[in-house]
């Protein structure tokens, strides 16, 4: 990205209408306060389709050590789980450099920190980010690099929220999603003040210019906004442009909406890859409630039985007999299908164990079940950081079963563009025969070292005309003859040009003008 003190982005995909404005919606209907809050987070970012290098950084970042710092059960619950998403600025390392410092500073801060407002504190952690970068990218001269920022904090049922640049937070709500935050960009600029309408923001061409960065000056400002209640099923959504470039809000909602924290934010990259993945993609997704641990479910059934055997002395006659009857059919039902699958499995050879309850984890190696008590809601009022409870997170952690991946080469079939040829990770699977750096896929002379603006074809005589575009491979000539240099001769072989000696040739005269 470059700056005028507003900073274009590199991305130059094209934003969907539905989202192009970035006027956030009106709020969802609020929450009824719930007793036991569980939060299930994953995080994960992509290079995309056609970037060479990923300048997004995340946290947590799941299943990775991107940050050595690991905030534990007593650090969520005085200050709840953080949430960031930062997409860097500048192109290239000087890009991934500011948003995986703007990130760690903000991380450490956020959670050293003791106050009584989580929301300040949370804008107080992207305020020191943005000085603390400003300071290192002056120092090193990159000053033309940056990140955007958008963060989110949940505890105790309640979500915190603040950003600057185009990096958005979503709540989706029983199907519904809403974007929470507004985006720094001229185009919203330009719809706030009337000079475009929403519906023409899609093709405005300043779409990816920023109008607010970290580390552009050595004082941002932060759009904080007012807090939130929760409810069981709620999803919290923070992403860079990578993904709303390329995807619906709708779409995002649907994908979002269903399964794992893990397996929906794999279905969201892989999508926008499908799509065409413009840009780098991360995404960050905090699942709130979810399905019941083993134990309450038991405990659920137990209550239950005691229920009805607590009724049946007032039962009337016919009402034990089909409670007989029910009884024992389900009984029956309960064998028939214990000795079906233990016929089905002395034939097979004993699996290996593994947990038959997926856990949701924050950036360790597999998703962890995080409890958090909720509070009734007070959106103005400061709450108590005593009253937090959390789960300690476990010791173990489940074993994952591995991706398809048909040719072997570490890249799951989902992502491999060339499934049936083992390829290089960063070709997204596809491999590079002669070493060129364009993938076989793209390469128009596979056997031969090339050029990558002449899509893998060398230039031998380095003419600007590619070998298999040039009549004459081994002469310098201008691409207007095909590669071959102009005739230097005076004629055919065969005389009849040049100075008359007395033959009657005489000298060649030039062609008469075309009329």
């Amino acid at each position: 990205m470059t700056a005028n003190h507003s900073t274009g982005k590199g991305s130059e995909a094209t934003r969907s209408a539905s989202h192009k404005s970035s006027q956030p919606a009106a709020r969802p209907p609020g929450a009824s306060p719930v007793g036991s809050m569980r939060l299930a987070v994953w995080g994960m970012t992509d290079r995309g389709r056609q970037r060479e290098g990923n300048e997004d950084a995340i946290f947590p970042h799941s299943g990775s050590d991107t940050f050595s710092f690991e905030p534990g059960p007593e650090h969520r619950s005085r200050k709840g789980q953080l949430l960031v998403v930062a997409d860097g600025v500048g192109g290239g390392e000087a890009g991934r450099e500011a948003s995986h410092w703007a990130v760690r500073v903000a991380v450490d801060r956020y959670y050293d920190t003791v106050g009584p407002d989580l929301g300040v504190e949370l804008r107080t952690a992207i305020e020191t980010a943005n000085t603390s970068l400003y300071q290192y990218l002056q120092s090193t001269g990159a000053r033309d690099s940056g990140c955007t920022m958008t963060a989110a904090v949940i505890h105790e049922g309640i979500l915190y929220w603040a950003n600057v640049g185009d990096s958005r937070v979503y709540l989706i709500r029983d199907g519904q999603i809403t974007q929470l935050t507004r985006d720094h960009t001229l185009t919203q600029r330009k719809v706030d003040q009337g000079l475009i309408r929403p519906e023409q923001a899609e093709m405005d061409p300043d779409s990816n210019v920023l109008t607010r960065s970290l580390g552009a000056e050595s004082s941002v400002q932060v759009d904080l906004f007012p807090p939130l209640q929760l409810a069981p099923g709620d999803v919290v959504l923070l992403c860079s442009d990578g993904l709303t470039d390329m995807l619906e809000d709708t779409e995002i909602a649907r994908l979002a909406s269903s399964g794992s924290s893990k397996r929906a934010v794999q279905r969201l990259v892989s999508a926008a890859n499908r799509r065409g993945g413009g840009d780098n993609i991360s995404v960050v997704l905090a699942r709130v409630g979810g399905r019941a641990p083993q134990a309450e479910r038991g405990g659920l059934l137990q209550a239950a039985s005691a229920g009805l055997l607590a009724d049946a002395p007032r039962m009337a006659r016919w009402q034990k007999a089909v409670l007989v009857v029910g009884a024992v059919l389900v009984a029956s039902a309960l064998c028939a299908l214990g000795w079906w699958a233990y016929g089905r499995t002395r034939g097979t050879p004993p699996l290996t164990p593994t947990p038959s309850l997926t856990v949701e984890a924050m950036p360790t190696a597999e998703p962890v079940i995080v409890d958090q008590a909720t509070a009734t809601p007070r959106p103005t009022v400061t709450l108590s950081s005593s009253q937090a409870t959390s789960t300690p997170v476990p010791t173990s952690t489940p074993t994952e079963t591995p991706l398809p991946d048909v040719d072997g080469d570490g890249v799951p079939d989902y992502a491999d563009d060339c499934m049936r040829e083992p390829g290089l990770r960063k070709f997204n699977g596809c491999p590079d025969g002669d070493g060129d750096g364009v993938r076989d896929l793209e390469d128009e002379c596979v056997d031969q070292p090339g050029l990558l603006e002449f899509n893998g074809c060398p230039d031998s005589d380095r003419d600007g005309l590619p070998d298999n575009l040039d009549v004459c491979p081994e002469q310098h000539g201008p691409p207007e003859n095909a590669g071959c240099p102009p005739d230097t001769g005076g004629g055919d072989s065969g005389g009849g040009g040049g100075v008359d000696d007395g033959s009657g040739g005489g000298e060649d005269k030039p062609p008469p003008p075309r009329e």
